[in-house]
């Protein structure tokens, strides 16, 4: 295509700390897919709320040092975001985190200057735990801004049925349910509005619909090291690829799916043999969080 996709996260910015290593990973939901789609070749930019503690400092400073475009992120007082995390062969396990982070205190209302900057994306994109509203996510949608939505793992009938109307993409956490209920909430999705639905499964092939068919794709085997932010890889390289497939004439809207869940496979192989969610880390000592932290 003649231009790069524009991807932009909306949403939370994080330090999961590793208290064993004594190391710290900036991450996010959010913050993944923007880091990710800049590795990729995108155009790409995250809006969160970075705190005025040393690590949000950091947080915001790993995204520009990558070429991400930060500059509709809010600054406030108070604790950036973190979890203390511990792995257990590869997986994930949050031992404690703070409830009351600048993302929790200050969530977007998005003003009109802010949707104007939003709509010069491609794709925004926003997950169940960026705090922002289905009712937001209506009111993005009706001023034309194409949004994919991570629904992650907790979610329920009541959020599938107030947010797929108004976005674009779909993406879930299915791997704590069987394939057949896996088709019939991407079929629900995409009842409901969405053009595309994705369900990931863990180690288990993943699912995407796309109102015509079914797709499936195996996963790249790989010894991980840490999944942690495997679902975002994922979410980033399919938008990247598939945002530049679109501008690709030639291919059928179903070799597009399939060459952009193709590549989210071998991206996402790629992320979970590194350590945190974007390899990134810097040291830390669990004893005096407060040092970088407004705890």
């Amino acid at each position: 295509m003649n231009r790069k996709p524009r991807i932009l996260g909306i949403g939370i910015a994080t330090m999961d700390i590793y208290q064993y290593q004594k190391r710290m990973y900036p991450g996010g939901n959010e913050y993944n897919v923007a880091y990710n789609a800049a590795l990729q070749g995108a155009e790409a930019g995250f809006m969160g709320i970075f705190a005025d503690d040393a690590a949000g400092h950091i947080l915001e400073k790993t995204l520009t040092d990558a070429g991400i475009d930060t500059s509709h992120s809010h600054h406030e007082k108070g604790s950036s975001g973190y979890a203390l995390v511990d792995l257990k062969d590869g997986d994930r396990i949050f031992r404690d985190w703070n409830r009351q982070g600048v993302t929790d205190l200050y969530p977007f209302t998005f003003t009109e200057e802010e949707i104007a900057y939003i709509k010069t994306f491609d794709a925004a994109c926003i997950s169940w735990g960026a705090r922002v509203s289905a009712d937001k996510v209506r009111r993005l949608a009706g001023a034309g801004v194409t949004v994919c939505y991570d629904f992650n793992d907790n979610f329920t009938r009541e959020d599938i049925e107030s947010i797929s109307p108004f976005i674009k993409y779909g993406f879930f956490s299915c791997s704590h349910v069987k394939e057949k209920e896996t088709r019939d909430i991407l079929k629900e999705c995409v009842r409901l509005g969405a053009r595309i639905a994705v369900g990931t499964r863990g180690s288990e092939p993943a699912v995407a619909y796309d109102g015509a068919r079914y797709y499936s794709q195996d996963i790249i085997k790989v010894q991980p090291i840490d999944t942690m932010g495997a679902g975002d890889s994922y979410i980033s390289a399919f938008l990247t690829n598939y945002l530049s497939a679109e501008a690709d004439e030639p291919l059928s809207a179903e070799d597009k799916i399939t060459a952009s869940l193709k590549k989210a496979a071998e991206f996402a192989a790629e992320v979970v043999v590194k350590d945190g969610s974007l390899g990134v880390g810097y040291d830390v000592d669990p004893e005096n969080l407060s040092e970088i932290i407004n705890i």
